[in-house]
């Protein structure tokens, strides 16, 4: 590896203009803010180094099973945040970014391409209303006098750089002046900067040194330092790539086989395949995949070992993953479609892998297409949203998983090569109750579940099992309590004559009683509505509510609300251990 004579920014974007700058398969999206590359712009024309950077020759005819990337040319935030492959069979050779690709990325976007972000409080669409384009403006009027604005803020630029969209520019003042930061690509030499000042009337002599600044750092000065690794060992490149990054956010193994995947696959693009998956689930439900979750969706299907190891992503297996990409693609997609029928959400599905057991039954099983909605799987569908429930609440799936993952996944094949009819959540709980990972009940665990508070992502699957027999499907439900909140104040509590004492005030007073399971009911959106701040008393009367099915005992009234929480405790109790036994 040798270090190489330093370039000027203007040849840094000429080399990603013809392709001599490209990406290699493992690398990441692009994630710099526009604030940071406009503190980028600031720090060079400040004269300060912005590092350097680390390439890799590449001889275009040594390429074969490899993927190349070029440099994100447009940025639209949300929807156009990664670069496009780009074929490399007519590039006779080319340098790889090691390390450097959001400084490259940023100096682009800020010379030659556009950063487009939504704008505040507008809808996430793919317009340009909601999500305007944006072009880096440089201000010839502004620059901050470091001595007299040194108290004035913490930041310590002294030229104003700003994505601005063009109508913005339009209405100019005496104050301010923008000038199109990639326009100075077009402005070479002294003359033609002299030039440009005269036909744009730019007189100022402050304006005209900002400007002329500018010029030289993009044209002049050579700022862009790099080494060069001459090698054509792609696992030494690799290696050196994984070491140089794990400074910053250190790459996960998803990282490391994302790599060999993309070389493995022959006839897709499993970068855009994969990350087309992850796009589409994230915008149809919501959840926080990500690739791990995909590439951890192969091994259990496909591997013994399911840890994320690079040995496990070998090209024979890559190719195998290519193989049945669309039906495993598939599975996936209706898995996350069974758990939102369910009633699951972003912010209560606590455990992502607790779907990996679900799409290896329904795959292996050949049960994919029309699970969701077909008649003769209703039976199935119901043992596996109790068994979610159950799984979700013991946090089996904390910390390490891939033990307990492990486990299930091999219970799940043993029961399906004897013929299993259905999902087997009790071989799952009899093979679990022999670690440290039991779902088994006992009384210390349903106290926990009994003072979950309303707030608790657990809250939603407790309540489920409760009441199963909502409409979850269309999110028709909603989390109520069964005594109103707005009656625990003391305000509120004297003008029903409840008077607090020492024997009874913690438990109007203390959410954990008032705002917990114990006072929490799971009702039809509309009968919530009808029910609103009612006393449980009134609104159990007037509309014939049988206790039994609400698991509400006789003490209704609120001035007996400890003793409601005694004999609710004991009926739900009841309940909840029965549904949480397989």
């Amino acid at each position: 590896m040798s270090f190489f004579p330093p370039l000027s920014v203007a040849d840094a974007i000429e080399k990603i203009d013809y392709n001599q700058y490209l990406l290699p398969a493992i690398q990441r999206d692009f994630v710099w803010s526009s604030s940071k590359i406009e503190m980028l712009f600031d720090s060079l024309m400040q004269g300060y180094p912005i590092g350097s950077m680390l390439l890799w020759r590449v001889n275009g005819k040594n390429t074969e099973n490899q993927r190349f990337y070029g440099i994100l040319k447009k940025y639209r935030e949300r929807y156009l945040i990664r670069s496009e492959e780009v074929s490399t069979k007519n590039i006779p050779s080319f340098e790889v970014v090691l390390d450097g690709q959001q400084r490259l990325t940023a100096l682009y976007l800020g010379l030659k391409g556009s950063y487009a972000f939504k704008g505040y409080n507008l809808a996430w669409k793919d317009t340009e209303y909601s999500i305007p384009t944006r072009y880096l403006y440089l201000n010839l009027r502004y620059k901050k006098n470091k001595r007299n604005d040194l108290n004035d803020s913490d930041d310590d630029r002294r030229y104003e750089f700003t994505f601005l969209k063009p109508e913005e520019i339009l209405n100019i003042d005496e104050d301010n002046k923008w000038f199109k930061v990639g326009d100075i690509l077009g402005i070479k030499g002294t003359s033609q900067l002299n030039t440009y000042f005269k036909n744009n009337n730019i007189i100022c002599d402050e304006a005209q040194e900002i400007l002329s600044r500018l010029h030289d750092i993009v044209h002049l000065e050579k700022l862009i330092h790099y080494y060069l690794e001459e090698s054509s060992d792609f696992t030494r490149a690799l290696n050196i790539f994984i070491r140089v990054n794990s400074g910053g956010i250190s790459l996960s193994y998803s990282d490391l086989v994302m790599s060999t995947t993309i070389m493995g696959w022959q006839n897709l693009d499993a970068k855009k395949e994969i990350n087309g998956l992850v796009d589409e689930l994230i915008k149809e439900y919501g959840y926080a995949v990500n690739k791990d979750f995909v590439l951890r969706t192969y091994l259990v299907l496909y591997s013994d070992d399911i840890k994320f190891r690079v040995k496990n992503f070998s090209i024979k297996n890559a190719k195998e993953f290519e193989e049945y990409w669309k039906e495993i693609k598939t599975t996936i997609r209706e898995v996350f479609q069974l758990v939102t029928d369910f009633g699951y959400a972003p912010s209560t599905l606590t455990s992502l892998n607790a779907l990996l057991p679900i799409v290896y039954y329904l795959y292996k099983t050949d049960r994919v297409q029309g699970f969701c909605q077909k008649v003769k799987y209703k039976k199935d569908r119901e043992l596996i949203k109790r068994w979610l429930h159950v799984a979700l609440l013991h946090q089996i799936f904390g910390g390490q998983a891939e033990g307990v993952l492990k486990a299930i996944r091999d219970t799940v094949k043993k029961d399906i090569e004897k013929g299993a009819e259905i999902f087997p959540a009790q071989s799952i709980a009899s093979r679990l109750s022999k670690t440290n990972k039991s779902i088994t009940v006992d009384e210390e665990f349903i106290d926990g579940l009994l003072f979950t508070s309303k707030d608790s992502r657990y809250a939603f699957p407790i309540l489920a099992l409760l009441f199963p027999h909502l409409d979850y499907k269309n999110r028709d439900f909603h989390l109520d309590h069964c005594h109103p909140i707005s009656h625990f104040n003391e305000k509120k509590l004297k003008s029903k004559g409840i008077l607090l004492t020492d024997k009874n005030k913690e438990y109007y007073t203390e959410a954990d009683y008032f705002n917990s399971i114990l006072n929490l009911q799971m009702l039809d959106g509309n009968e919530n509505k009808s029910k609103n701040s009612k006393d449980l008393k009134i609104w159990i009367d007037e509309n014939n509510i049988s206790l039994k099915a609400y698991h509400l005992p006789k003490e209704v009234d609120l001035g007996d609300f400890p003793i409601f929480l005694e004999k609710r405790s004991e009926l739900l109790r009841k309940v909840l251990t029965e549904e949480l036994t397989f």
